[in-house]
C-alpha cells in the first residue's frame, strides 16, 4: 500500500469535503468543510487529503505548533474505507510525517469522552491520557515522539 498526503487546495477540496464518516461517528468530529474553512481563517493549521495510491481515503488536519508539540486536530477515514487498515496505516504515517515537518517532542489530540473507539485506537498507537480536558470538554491525549 503506497500512502501519501496532499495539502488541500483547489484541485482536491471538493472531493475532500464529500468524505463522510459512519453515521455512528458523525457527532465525534467536525465536518471536513468546517475544518478547511478553519484552516483558512486560523494561522498555523494544515488540512491534508490522505491517499492510498491515487484514491482519496481520508482527511487530517494538523497545526498549532508550540512548546515542542503539534496538534493532530482532525483525523478521519471515509466510511467506504473503514475496517481496511487505513486508520492504522495513516496514523503511523502521520506520526512519522509530523516528526519530519517539525522539531517536536509531543503530538497532541483530543476527542469526546464518549468516543470509546477513539480512546482504544489511540492508546493502541502509543497515545496516553494527559488527564486534561480542552475547552470543548474533550480528553487530551499525547504521544511522546522519539528522540529528535
Amino acid at each position: 500500500m503506497s500512502l501519501r498526503v496532499e495539502l488541500v487546495d483547489q484541485s482536491n477540496w471538493e472531493e475532500i469535503i464529500n468524505l463522510t464518516v459512519d453515521s455512528s461517528q458523525v457527532n465525534f468530529i467536525e465536518s471536513n468543510a468546517c475544518s478547511i474553512v478553519e484552516s483558512h481563517y486560523t494561522d498555523g493549521w494544515y488540512p491534508l487529503g490522505l491517499y492510498s495510491e491515487e484514491v482519496l481515503v481520508g482527511f487530517a488536519m494538523y497545526g498549532c505548533y508550540e512548546n515542542d508539540a503539534v496538534w493532530l486536530d482532525r483525523f478521519m477515514i471515509d466510511k467506504r474505507y473503514q475496517g481496511q487498515g487505513f486508520g492504522h496505516s495513516f496514523l503511523v504515517y502521520l506520526l512519522e510525517y509530523l516528526q519530519t515537518q517539525f522539531k517536536i517532542k509531543r503530538i497532541l489530540l483530543s476527542f469526546t469522552p464518549e468516543n470509546t473507539y477513539a480512546r482504544m485506537f489511540y492508546e493502541r498507537h502509543g497515545f496516553f491520557n494527559t488527564n486534561e480536558v480542552d475547552s470543548k470538554g474533550e480528553l487530551i491525549f499525547m504521544y511522546n515522539c522519539s528522540e529528535v
